[in-house]
């Protein structure tokens, strides 16, 4: 049996025609920076952008190559972070100067979801997300249902 989360991916993978291209992307001097303009990305449906700002300390996804998959995972990404709107509740260093560790909202129909986040500085002091707990943005093949029980946000 296919879960329905699979479904949306598949059916986001399929309307896609491919990723956007890869657009110069002005350097990020923050780990905040590197949220917001990964969650622009999102918000514009910039495949392209997306893996511009988002990788590994080797660098870009877009760059590099890496992940092979980095192209679908773009994908999933956008399906999963798809929002209304976002806000950034935190920010803090997780074991150093180099990496940060911060908590996104998203709201999403009529509720939210926080989303851990990481970011790295690169070697050229520049910065990008690195990690996105996907599981924590709820399912977007599902209605949003607030009356339910509580969202990650611990809003009725």
């Amino acid at each position: 049996m296919i879960k329905p989360s699979w479904v949306v991916c598949a059916a986001v993978l399929a309307g896609c025609g491919g990723a956007s291209s890869p657009a110069t992307v002005a350097p990020t001097s923050s780990a905040k920076g590197a949220v917001d303009g990964f969650m622009q990305a999102v918000a514009d449906s910039n495949q392209g952008r997306m893996a511009s700002l988002w990788g590994t300390a080797a660098g870009p996804a877009s760059r590099t190559g890496q992940p092979p998959d980095y192209e679908r995972r773009v994908a999933i990404m956008l399906a999963y972070l798809r929002n209304e709107s976002h806000r950034i509740v935190s920010d803090t260093p997780d074991g150093g100067d180099t990496r940060h560790a911060l908590q996104v909202e998203i709201r999403r129909q009529l509720c939210s979801w926080v989303v851990p986040f990481t970011a790295i500085k690169l070697g050229d002091g520049t910065w990008i997300v690195s990690q996105v707990d996907l599981t924590a943005a709820g399912n977007p093949g599902q209605a949003c249902n607030p009356g339910a029980g509580k969202d990650t946000t611990g809003q009725e």
